[in-house]
């Protein structure tokens, strides 16, 4: 008897089919062009499956249409049912403004869930005149513009450049034989940036330019100088003169000389007053030490006196007398 039971709730649990959860409920879901987005919808119950179901679009002012049967999401939508079959959810890649609309999942039990989606584009950042950029001959310049959200990609871009009062296109079709393989778009991984690199800047690409996005035009005005050069001081004292220094008459050099020591330190006039000073003293007073020593030695006389006589000791008494030379004589 039980049996019979549980075959007959399984009989009607499998006729009932898939009931949607969050069924007769509207979500909001917001994407951004050229992402992609995933509208959720799924059974209620993990074990039931949907025999038959279907996504359809409604936008403004047009009846429900069968978004695979639709041309304009043609190689752009993706089903989640073939690895959970209770899992119905959409994923639709690419974004454009025009999928912008309300979504419906229906299964055949007539149980369904409606998604509203909202799609954000590509708003160019505006200025109230012509951004004016400078750049250096040789060198890259960048010339920035971008969405105001940085995660919408435009689904059209286009660089312009001022040729004889007429535009002409630069990226991304290349037009112009002059800006070849020199531009391209700054930062890739951030949908938004639209800003344009320009590589080996030469004085010929100085003029105006504009970044469009649909209707939307911001434009630039870029200069190109030559790169400033940077002088480095060179010091007299440990470099040889170069073939343009010529030498100076005394006349030239004394007229200089002022020049010179006002930008010398005070210090540097001291010390070389002192230095020769300091080693020419040492030397006078070790010469006068020398010279007094010499006139003392000079001045010592050996006196041999006679042998004294026989009676007294026999020892020859050699006797040295220091005699001043220097004394007057009387």
């Amino acid at each position: 008897m039980k049996d019979h039971l549980y075959l007959f709730l399984f009989m009607i649990h499998f006729s009932t089919g898939c009931i949607l959860s969050d069924e007769k409920q509207t979500k909001e879901i917001s994407g951004y062009t050229g992402g992609s987005v995933v509208l959720p919808c799924s059974c209620a119950d993990p074990q039931s499956t949907a025999k038959t179901f279907t996504w359809q679009f409604h936008r403004s002012g047009k009846q429900w249409i069968q978004v695979f049967e639709d041309e304009n999401y043609r190689g752009r939508l993706v089903l989640f049912n073939e690895s959970s079959p209770q899992n119905l959810s959409l994923l639709i890649s690419e974004l454009r403004m025009e999928d912008q609309g309300y979504y419906m999942c229906k299964t055949e039990q007539r149980s369904s869930t409606s998604i509203l989606l909202t799609v954000k584009g590509c708003n160019l950042v505006q200025n109230t005149k012509p951004n004016a950029v400078t750049g250096y001959a040789g060198e890259s310049v960048v010339l920035p513009c971008s969405c105001t959200e940085l995660l919408a990609k435009p689904e059209q871009i286009q660089w312009m450049y001022s040729v004889k009062n007429t535009y002409l296109e630069i990226y991304p079709n290349e037009k112009i034989e002059s800006h070849k393989n020199r531009v391209k778009l700054l930062n890739q991984t951030t949908p938004g940036n639209l800003s344009l690199h320009i590589s080996a800047l030469t004085a010929e690409d100085q003029g105006d330019y504009y970044c469009s996005v649909s209707s939307q035009k911001v434009f630039y005005r870029l200069h190109v100088e030559e790169k400033p050069h940077i002088s480095t001081p060179i010091s007299l004292s440990t470099h040889q003169p170069s073939h343009q220094t010529r030498e100076l008459t005394p006349t030239q050099q004394s007229h200089h000389t002022p020049r010179q020591s006002h930008h010398t330190p005070q210090y540097v006039f001291i010390l070389v007053a002192v230095f020769p000073l300091a080693l020419i003293l040492p030397f006078l007073a070790l010469s006068s030490r020398y010279s007094k020593d010499e006139e003392a030695s000079s001045a010592v006389v050996y006196v041999e006196m006679a042998s004294t006589p026989d009676h007294t000791l026999n020892v020859p008494v050699q006797l040295t007398e220091y005699v001043n030379t220097n004394a007057k004589r009387t």
